[in-house]
């Protein structure tokens, strides 16, 4: 727990912003998505986008990814790429960073498997998996930042 606590003094203000963000937006999605579902959480996020700090920053696509990666390590519980992609999405989002929030399912598998994931400047940023091509996308939301 020191370590932990003295890892988090060592970081600069703006990760620390980030991080807290992401750790109250990570577990606000869990809540969201549970009680009210995808398309209530996406509106709720929208609106709160535009009113978190790093709004007034400029943050960077791998600074989002760290901060989300970096919460769902340190919290309790689990928090799937559905959690992780809304958060980051509305952490890039209110810094005004352009990326492309995914929604796909296996075509490939017997078994219902559905992916949300991050692109950010042609690359996957937040819910990277071993095989891409096995998705189907069956929409997306494009930020353009």
């Amino acid at each position: 727990m020191r370590a932990r606590l003295r890892d988090f003094r060592a970081l600069s203000w703006a990760q620390k912003l980030f991080l807290c963000e992401a750790v109250v937006l990570i577990v606000t999605s869990k809540v969201l998505l549970t009680v009210a579902g995808l398309e209530d959480a996406e509106r709720c996020f929208g609106t709160v986008s535009q009113f978190l700090p790093c709004h007034r920053q400029s943050g960077s696509p791998e600074v989002v990814r760290w901060a989300v990666l970096t919460a769902v390590s340190h919290l309790p519980g689990t928090y799937d790429c559905l959690d992780r992609a809304l958060t980051g999405s509305t952490l890039l989002e209110a810094s005004d960073l352009p990326h492309c929030l995914r929604f796909g399912v296996d075509t490939q598998s017997n078994t219902f498997e559905a992916h949300a994931w991050i692109e950010s400047n042609g690359e996957v940023l937040i819910g990277d998996v071993d095989n891409f091509g096995r998705f189907q996308i069956l929409t997306e939301h494009e930020v353009r930042g």
